[in-house]
């Protein structure tokens, strides 16, 4: 897997929460969401404020949390020339701009962005935009 800091010049690493055949099993028989930490954080996530609409928990703490709890899975490098250039390449290609490592579903809310260009700087995809995940916070 390639690590933030081994990434070429251009390149974002994508990281997406993505269950396994067992968690979705779980899921089906409960009948909760929430019988399976990954999915509550990918839910916690995407139902969060964004940092604009304030409230006590934004995108970005849900997002830190999660992946503190190693929920992320690195599943692509995205040659791009800025973040939201990520987001099309993500969602509509040029296909040749993707180098997949894992399963990867189009860029969407929740998903995080690692910047090589910025020392490594994360940001999780918002409803609007993206908001800058802070280290050590």
């Amino acid at each position: 897997m390639t690590k933030w800091t081994e990434l070429k010049p251009g390149q974002f690493a994508l990281y997406q929460i993505h269950l396994t055949a067992d968690e979705v099993e779980t899921i089906n028989r409960t009948g909760s969401h929430n019988s399976v930490p990954k999915q509550a954080a990918k839910l916690d996530i995407q139902c969060a404020p964004d940092k604009e609409q304030g409230g006590r928990q934004g995108k970005e703490q849900a997002a830190e949390k999660a992946w503190d709890a190693g929920f992320y899975t690195h599943v692509a490098n995205i040659t791009a020339s800025n973040l939201e250039d990520v987001y099309k390449v993500g969602n509509i290609g040029p296909e040749e701009n993707i180098e997949r490592l894992a399963e990867m579903h189009s860029v969407s809310v929740g998903d995080v962005i690692v910047e090589n260009d910025c020392c490594g700087e994360r940001y999780v995809v918002a409803s609007f935009g993206f908001q800058q995940i802070l280290k050590g916070e």
